[in-house]
């Protein structure tokens, strides 16, 4: 069934991409619908979290206070106890991807 509205989602996407280039669609409506047709961030395991927070030289209460969450939980993340989800996951990836200097402008 994910695989079918994956596909179903993708040609949407592709002929909505025409549609934007020829002028059809503004760039607000067709960001919305990339927004729509995103996939869901993959998992990370208990070690990518804990090494998330260690490359960024921060204790388990600075790091939990970034991610608006506690540093219960967010041990427990990173014990495999729970795993992050959501928001919390995509927020997570982001910083993995691009850098928390770049979510966090004022740290480096």
């Amino acid at each position: 069934m994910r695989k079918r509205k994956n596909l179903v989602v993708q040609q949407m996407l592709k002929a909505e991409r025409r549609w934007h280039a020829q002028g059809w669609v503004s760039e607000a409506d067709m960001q919305r619908l990339e927004w729509t047709g995103m996939s869901p961030p993959e998992p990370l395991t208990p070690a990518q979290v804990r090494s998330i927070r260690e490359s960024v030289d921060l204790d388990v209460y600075a790091f939990a206070n970034m991610l608006n969450t506690t540093a219960r939980l967010l041990r427990r993340w990173e014990q495999g106890l729970n795993r992050p989800r959501g928001p919390a996951l995509r927020f997570l990836q982001t910083i993995r991807a691009r850098g928390v200097a770049t979510v966090f402008p004022g740290l480096s």
